[in-house]
């Protein structure tokens, strides 16, 4: 273990952790600086009617940091809410096709009162967040799009202490404004850039148990802390919905003692990024947020969490990773992290008898978007898109699976190359009742 992470571990556990306003506080866990939240929804058993309740609440302002938003009876309301004199604000993310995901909503919001900004390009704006008349903040990890609101699992919480809501106003208003890039602390609040040693306290104050369920397994550092945890006697239950561009790193975890389960997409899709230390009862450290454990998200990305210890956060993760960590399937149950499966490793586009791709992108790099579109001769026909890539396994990334063409027979996927997949000559397979069609593309 890196001689810096045993410093940053040991200094968690032994002499407690410094907020950034310098204060000290409690042992053990309790070391780790906190927030109380009033409440958590967990979706998507939850749904989303929380913010519409908040937004048709508000009585003078609204302003709202979102990484993607798609729901366009959510925009209306906000609309609504604008014409009738309340503040409306909206920070969206530009980075990373952001211009393209939040297309829609800048259109509808054109003409109105709503005042919306462009976050800076230059860096990905991925903090989820809105903050209600300047006396409640509402943070999660869950995107303000219709499409995945009863698929994805996502938390969300309610803060109303006046530090926190302060803080996180002020950052909003610099972001909003582009006047600065350091956000303001408070208590628990856990922002990003440099959230990195937050997360690690968290994990390091476990002396038990350590519950994990996370969209991305990609920081060294973070991976450290959870085998530092196995090794010195913790139990530590991580649960992820199956992506191969995690199966390397899981499979070290599980090397060293974590106790790795995978979801199938077939389930609902681990879209939360959440911590649960010692969560029993009324005790433990927990965290919710936009973090996923990435160094882009980490380091580079304006995220926004917050640590609490408030009991009904407690048991609210505890029970809902638990539940997923029961439903998933230990990592060898899956050869690799996914179902084997033969690939051919050059092959020209075939066309199936009424079935033909009409466009797929090639060449794409690791951690690229990819799609492809097909065509069949079959209005509303039931489609399904397979990848096999280069090692010969079937990808289970989030956005392949089954589609439904429209009236006039188009049909499209896009979905994420993993930032470790090797490169070499994938191939994509559609498969629609009227039909089969194949065609391969590179990963550079």
């Amino acid at each position: 273990m890196p001689s810096s992470l045993r410093a940053l571990i040991a200094s968690a556990l032994v002499i407690g952790v410094t907020t950034m306003s310098g204060q000290t506080v409690g042992s053990a866990s309790s070391r780790v600086p906190a927030s109380p939240v009033a409440k958590i929804w967990v979706e998507p058993q939850a749904g989303y009617g929380f913010v519409t309740q908040a937004v048709l609440g508000a009585h003078h302002r609204i302003d709202l940091s979102i990484y993607e938003l798609s729901d366009p009876t959510l925009e209306h309301e906000l609309i609504a809410r604008a014409r009738a004199g309340v503040t409306v604000r909206v920070l969206l993310n530009a980075a990373y096709f952001g211009t393209t995901h939040n297309a829609g909503a800048v259109a509808a919001f054109r003409g109105t009162a709503v005042r919306v900004a462009w976050a800076p390009s230059n860096q990905i704006f991925h903090a989820k967040y809105m903050v209600v008349d300047g006396t409640a903040a509402y943070i999660g990890s869950g995107n303000l799009v219709a499409d995945d609101y009863t698929t994805t699992r996502d938390f969300w919480a309610l803060d109303t202490s006046r530090d926190d809501v302060a803080a996180i106003q002020s950052t909003f208003d610099a972001d909003f404004a582009r006047t600065g890039t350091t956000a303001r602390a408070s208590a628990g609040l856990v922002w990003s850039p440099a959230s990195t040693s937050a997360l690690v306290a968290v994990i390091a104050s476990a002396q038990r148990t350590l519950l994990v369920e996370n969209e991305e397994m990609n920081n060294a550092t973070i991976e450290e802390a959870l085998v530092a945890d196995a090794r010195r006697g913790v139990s530590v239950e991580v649960v992820m919905t199956i992506d191969t561009a995690w199966t390397s790193a899981l499979e070290q975890l599980a090397a060293a003692g974590v106790h790795v389960r995978e979801l199938p997409l077939s389930l609902t899709y681990i879209h939360a990024k959440v911590l649960c230390a010692d969560c029993t009862g009324t005790l433990g450290t927990a965290f919710l947020g936009s973090e996923n454990f990435s160094t882009s998200s980490l380091s580079y990305n304006r995220e926004l969490g917050v640590v609490t210890r408030s009991p009904i956060v407690l048991n609210a993760i505890r029970s809902t990773v638990t539940a997923d960590f029961t439903s998933g399937s230990p990592l060898s149950a899956f050869v690799g992290g996914v179902t084997p499966t033969s690939a051919s490793a050059s092959s020209p586009p075939v066309a199936g008898r009424d079935v033909s791709i009409t466009s797929l992108t090639t060449p794409i790099a690791p951690g690229q978007s990819a799609s492809l579109r097909a065509h069949s001769s079959r209005p509303h026909d039931e489609c399904s898109l397979t990848v096999v890539l280069a090692s010969g396994y079937a990808s289970a990334s989030k956005g392949l699976g089954p589609a439904s063409a429209n009236a006039q027979g188009d049909v499209a996927w896009t979905w994420l190359i993993g930032t470790r997949t090797g490169a070499g000559t994938a191939r994509a397979t559609v498969t629609c009742s009227a039909g089969t069609a194949t065609a391969t593309f590179d990963v550079t």
